[in-house]
C-alpha cells in the first residue's frame, strides 16, 4: 500500500516539474533583450533535475540495486532546488503588487520587473523595452510565473511527503530485500 502511494507522489512530482520546465522555458523564450533572468533560467534547471530524479525513482521502486538512501538523498537535493527556485521567483515578483490591477503604479511596477518585462536596454538616458507590446503580455507573463512558483512549492510539499514515504517503506521492509555486499 505504502508502495502505491510511494508511487502516486512520484507520478506528482514528475508533473509538477514538466510544468516547471515548460513554464520557466516558456519565460526564457520571451526574452527580447539580453539573457533570461537568472531566476528564470534556474526554473528550467529545477524541473528538468526534478523530471529526471523523478523517473529514477520511478526505476527505484522496481529495482532493488538502486539505493534507498542514495534515492533519498537524491530526493533531498530536488526538493531543496525546489524551494529554491521557488523562494527566488516570489523574492524577484515581490515588488508586484497584482497581475491584472490596471492602476498605473502596479502597471508600472510591471513594466520595471525584470521576470516579465522581456529584457530592457538604455538609449539615451531612456529605458526601452522592446519585449513589451501590449499590458496583456505583461500580465500574462506575470501568471506564469506565479504559476511556475506555485507549481515549485508543490513539489516541494511532495518531495518532502515521497522522502517520508521512502523511509517509512524502506524501514517497515516493505522496500529492498536483498543485502549486497
Amino acid at each position: 500500500m505504502l508502495k502505491i502511494a510511494a508511487m502516486a507522489v512520484r507520478a506528482f512530482l514528475l508533473l509538477f516539474g514538466a510544468v516547471v520546465l515548460g513554464l520557466s522555458v516558456t519565460l526564457a523564450k520571451q526574452q527580447t533583450v539580453g539573457s533570461p533572468p537568472s531566476e528564470t533560467s534556474f526554473g528550467s534547471f529545477v524541473g528538468a533535475f526534478g523530471i529526471l530524479i523523478s523517473l529514477v525513482g520511478f526505476g527505484a521502486l522496481f529495482i532493488d540495486k538502486i539505493s534507498a538512501i542514495a534515492m533519498m538523498a537524491a530526493d533531498g537535493v530536488a526538493t531543496a532546488l525546489y524551494l529554491a527556485g521557488a523562494i527566488a521567483l516570489t523574492v524577484a515578483l515581490k515588488p508586484v503588487p497584482s497581475c491584472t490591477s490596471n492602476d498605473d503604479l502596479a502597471r508600472f511596477q510591471r513594466f520595471q520587473n525584470k521576470l516579465l518585462n522581456g529584457g530592457c536596454q538604455d538609449v539615451a538616458g531612456n529605458q526601452i523595452c522592446p519585449g513589451v507590446p501590449e499590458e496583456s503580455v505583461l500580465n500574462g507573463r506575470c501568471q506564469r510565473v506565479q504559476a511556475d512558483y506555485v507549481f515549485e512549492y508543490l513539489a516541494f510539499v511532495f518531495g518532502v511527503a515521497v522522502i517520508g514515504l521512502n523511509f517509512v517503506v524502506n524501514r517497515s521492509g516493505g522496500g529492498r530485500t536483498a543485502a549486497y555486499v
